[in-house]
């Protein structure tokens, strides 16, 4: 009986030896498996150090030339906010085993973003007109911005005499935190009598408006604010209006005052069966403030469905530089607003002149823009789902004028 037992025993102990065998050259194989396909992944790049421009788009994979294995980068993007020297990890795996392990190895790509745009005069302010005995202040005579930095330096050479009559000429030179430069004279004129504003405009009656413009894939509308006071939007339909764009309000800091028409546009111009969209005219000067304001606009709605967009107006650019950010910062309002309000289950469209859609603001080709271009027509070359043609408008139902806009299906 010992013996049949310690026979037993010696078959139970001979074969956990034999799997604790088995085991460990099992894991042996697997982890000599897993450095070898994990030694074998890899990645190229199609520069080690590249140099980008800040501000602009920059896809991660365009960076890979070949890989072996499937790589994934930290972020879509490269990081091009703001200049410095920067890196980027792409995770490498390849599946082994039928997914059973998954070797991975990180590889990182320094890269460096650098600023060599000149700063952009946006207002050169030659040829301003002073009344004398006021007060100068160089930043209503001149704008300006940059692309990068939210606080260029301006040095002005030359001053002007405000208790003396006469031509005084200025240098103005902008430098950016990268050095780069702007400069430029301009000439600033203080008199007793400086000119008054005459309104030479010829008015265009919405019917010939329309009439001119008429053609397939169009519709014709206004856009209104309380400078139009009480609208008889029956009338307006009647006049052939299609659309209205209306004022919710202006903000400031990310808090709207309201347009003093608002509600009563808003009810009355869909009760005559217009189409309706809304703009915001936003002082906001960060994406906190944009992300506030958009927030209240939802608030204001309540619920209320539009036919349109609703349009971010910024556009107090001959004073830029009074708001403390660069053009990247400006974009990235639109960006937070766009977000906000499309979360919300609303469209949204970008405001501008044709000015700074081609110099300041960016990804014109893939955000829906509405272009102010005061022309008969317009040769701006970039996409727009809306055109305000101009400010001189007239129509049955509104006293004074009105902005005339274009709607492309």
């Amino acid at each position: 009986m010992t013996k049949s037992k310690n026979k037993t025993n010696r078959v139970i102990r001979n074969l956990l030896l034999l799997i604790l065998f088995l085991i460990i050259a099992i894991a042996a194989a697997l982890a000599y498996s897993y450095k070898s396909a994990k030694d074998s992944l890899s990645v190229t790049f199609t520069d080690d150090t590249p140099v980008i421009e800040v501000g602009g788009d920059y896809r991660a994979m365009d960076y890979i030339r070949e890989s072996e294995g499937e790589v994934t980068p930290a972020s879509a993007m490269l990081d091009a906010d703001t200049t410095g020297d920067k890196t980027i990890v792409y995770t490498v795996t390849k599946p082994i085993f039928g997914g059973l392990l998954v070797p991975e190895q990180d590889f990182t790509l320094n890269y460096e973003v650098v600023d060599t745009a000149e700063p952009l005069i946006l207002w050169s302010g030659d040829g301003t007109v002073l009344e004398r005995g006021t007060e100068f202040d160089i930043n209503n005579v001149i704008g300006y911005g940059d692309n990068a930095d939210p606080a260029p330096s301006v040095d002005v050479k030359g001053k002007v005499d405000m208790d003396t009559n006469g031509a005084y000429p200025l240098h103005v030179a902008v430098t950016d935190a990268s050095g780069n430069k702007t400069e430029w004279d301009l000439t600033v004129w203080v008199t007793d009598d400086p000119p008054v504003y005459q309104d030479t405009f010829e008015r265009l009656g919405f019917g010939d408006f329309a009439a001119s413009y008429a053609g397939k894939g169009k519709s014709f509308g206004i856009d209104v604010s309380e400078w139009q006071g009480d609208i008889d939007f029956e009338a307006v339909k009647a006049a052939g209006c299609e659309f209205a764009m209306i004022r919710i309000g202006y903000s400031v800091d990310g808090v709207i005052t309201e347009d003093s028409k608002f509600s009563q546009n808003l009810k009355n111009a869909k009760d005559a069966g217009l189409n309706v969209g809304l703009y915001l005219y936003s002082y906001d000067n960060t994406k906190e403030k944009a992300r506030a304001s958009a927030d209240r606009v939802i608030e204001m709605l309540g619920g209320e469905s539009l036919d349109l967009p609703i349009a971010f107006d910024w556009e107090d650019f001959t004073r830029f530089q009074t708001y403390e950010m660069s053009f990247n910062d400006l974009n990235g309002l639109y960006d937070v607003f766009e977000e906000t309000v499309n979360a919300a289950g609303y469209d949204c469209m970008l405001y501008g002149s044709q000015t700074y859609l081609e110099n300041v603001w960016e990804d014109t080709d893939t955000r829906p823009v509405w272009l102010a271009h005061y022309t008969d027509k317009t040769d701006y070359a970039g996409p727009h789902i809306m055109w305000q043609k101009g400010s001189n408008g007239r129509i049955n139902g509104i006293e004074g004028d009105v902005d005339l806009d274009i709607l492309y299906q």
